[in-house]
């Protein structure tokens, strides 16, 4: 059992020390962006990077390490048993060990939370399919998109999927609704797509899953959410929509009773939190905000590259130092 103790003592250390360093210091820049920040500004790509960078970062340069660890025994380096040809068999069973905690972890996850459509999809020749279809088709901007009309949907108007999302949009809420306030919903949704919000969606539950501390970020994760939504109105409306249609759209869909539970790779037109709805109908009447040009997922994107790429570019990384570290401290021969 000797040849675990410095896996264990790598997992140990990054999960429940620099994971929740990384929140903590996430935590901070997310009060402070909250201060000074429009409550839609919330919803821009740097929320996002901060909500995923303490997990992310960490799990990324864990792998890498190991990886390189594993290639080739560093000089110096003395592993607690003997080398299989020149890998390192403590970096062996780490490399296993965690792709294989992330692999199981993710697939159930994404198996558990996988957007589900289990509705009645109506007939392309009903009336009401015909309604929609026109209203798609009048617009270059949504003649992409793929909508579903159904009966029995959990919510009146959704997006799910998290590669090929589709709208779904239930019976009850296009016999209720004017074209113009269909046309705005269909808007909001595109946004959504275009946005990647579900995949982003489940990334973020994905980082929390494996974060300790993921209740120091739980409600920013929420906010995020809400503005988003107000973003998304904001694009709807700068798209072509009517302002008012989409307010009466949003308080139509928000009479709707949600049958569905908030799962990854879902996004929907409305919640049930009344201040955030009351926010989102006062911006609408305010007019569209404009874009928010962040770069937070470009940074993110150069982080993660560098975590991965370190490991390589040195001769001797934290890792190599940690592992020696462990071995000296426990006086193992």
């Amino acid at each position: 059992m000797a040849e675990l103790i410095f896996p264990l003592a790598a997992l140990v250390v990054v999960f429940l020390g620099v994971v929740p360093a990384l929140t903590w210091v996430s935590r901070g820049s997310l009060r402070r962006a909250r201060r000074t920040g429009s409550w839609a500004g919330f919803g821009a790509q740097s929320t996002f990077a901060l909500l995923v960078a303490p997990t992310l970062l960490p799990l990324a340069w864990l792998t890498s390490a190991a990886l390189h660890q594993n290639e080739r025994s560093p000089e110096g380096v003395a592993c607690l048993v003997p080398h299989v040809g020149e890998a390192c068999a403590d970096a062996m069973l780490l490399l296993a060990g965690l792709l294989g905690a992330l692999s199981v972890t993710m697939g159930l996850r994404a198996w558990r939370e996988r957007p589900r459509l289990k509705v009645r999809q109506l007939a392309a020749e009903s009336p009401i399919v015909s309604r929609v279809s026109r209203i798609v088709a009048a617009d270059p901007r949504l003649r992409r998109l793929s909508v579903i009309v159904a009966q029995g949907a959990a919510d009146p108007v959704c997006t799910l999927g998290w590669f090929w999302p589709r709208v779904i949009v239930d019976a009850c809420f296009v016999e209720g609704a004017d074209d113009a306030m269909l046309r705005a919903a269909l808007l909001h949704e595109r946004a959504h797509v275009a946005g990647f919000d579900t995949v982003r969606d489940f990334m973020v539950r994905f980082a929390l899953a494996f974060n300790p501390a993921r209740r120091w970020l739980a409600p920013d994760f929420e906010r995020w959410r809400q503005a988003r939504e107000a973003q998304c109105d904001s694009v709807a409306v700068r798209d072509g929509g009517e302002p008012l249609a989409l307010a009466e759209s949003i308080l139509r869909a928000a009479r709707f009773e949600c049958r569905g539970r908030a799962m990854a790779g879902v996004v929907r037109l409305c919640g049930h939190d009344t201040a955030a709805l009351k926010l989102r109908l006062a911006l609408l009447v305010q007019g569209p905000s404009a874009p928010i040009r962040g770069r937070g997922q470009w940074l993110l994107a150069t982080a993660l590259l560098c975590v991965i790429a370190a490991p390589h570019l040195f001769s001797e990384g934290l890792l190599e130092h940690f592992h020696l570290a462990v071995e000296r401290l426990l006086h193992v021969e």
